[in-house]
């Protein structure tokens, strides 16, 4: 019960860490997290990867995983792209490049379905000769 009550009053500072009213004051730049390692009480600025100074354990492990697999599953979404879209290319060209792309995957999936329609047809125009 207390590890739940712990969870959702951090749940609750972080969104309200978020409102930048808040985070702009100097109260809103550290604050303290009780370590779900060792129980102690550490200083924290609310970044994904910052670890425990006794025990070196993540702070916000829940945050960090999420984070993560976020991380992951962008890079393989990008490694399955037809062109690698850049942060430095002008607009213009990730637009076109986005574009090309969904393309490429609407018609890999539009003639997955043809051909799967094409193979139901046969099958049953060949049920129905017998």
């Amino acid at each position: 019960m207390c590890e739940l009550l712990d969870l959702l009053l951090h749940k609750v500072y972080y969104n309200f860490s978020q409102n930048r009213s808040f985070n702009n004051t100097i109260m809103g730049k550290f604050s303290e997290i009780k370590c779900p390692g060792c129980g102690k009480w550490c200083n924290w600025t609310s970044r994904i990867d910052e670890k425990c100074p006794n025990c070196d354990a993540q702070l916000d492990p829940v945050r960090f995983q999420y984070e993560e697999e976020k991380r992951i599953t962008a890079e393989i979404l990008q490694k399955n792209n037809y062109f690698l879209i850049k942060d430095t290319e002008d607009p213009v060209v990730q637009m076109f490049k986005q574009f090309t792309n969904w393309l490429r995957w609407t018609t890999l999936y539009g003639i997955s379905i043809i051909y799967f329609v094409i193979v139901i047809m046969i099958i049953l125009f060949g049920l129905a000769m017998i």
